[in-house]
């Protein structure tokens, strides 16, 4: 039998996330839920880099007095997702608020929120 463990039911989360996100941007016509379903598919990557980074009893990535080398290398969380991570929320949360105005903007001008549409360039 499987054991199910955090780090497993993050990949999951993860896969269903990143599955929902890109379904959404094929599929759906409305720029605000494509927008949706873009930062669906984001969050689901950065859940995933946060289940590949996570160690199960790990600790802080800082060598503390008198660990030896090689305990600190087994127990230490990995850094390096963590920091991608806070990189990509910051760029995912720019790059939203572009798309929302953007989706504001083509609103305006089409007068409707339809994908179709605006590819068409049909107006009001």
């Amino acid at each position: 039998m499987i054991q199910v463990t955090i780090q497993l039911l993050a990949f999951f989360a993860a896969a269903m996330l990143v599955i929902i996100g890109i379904a959404g941007l094929l599929f759906l016509d409305n720029l605000i839920k494509k927008i949706i379903a873009f930062t669906l598919l984001s969050d689901g990557v950065n859940l995933l880099l946060v289940a590949v980074g996570y160690v199960e009893g790990g600790i802080v990535s800082i060598l503390l007095p008198g660990m030896s080398a090689s305990e600190f290398a087994s127990r230490a969380v990995l850094v390096f997702p963590v920091g991608i991570v806070l990189t990509n929320i910051v760029i995912g949360v720019s790059t939203t608020a572009i798309l929302v105005a953007l989706a504001i903007m083509l609103y305006r001008r089409y007068g409707t929120l339809k994908s179709s549409k605006v590819l068409k360039g049909e107006r009001r």
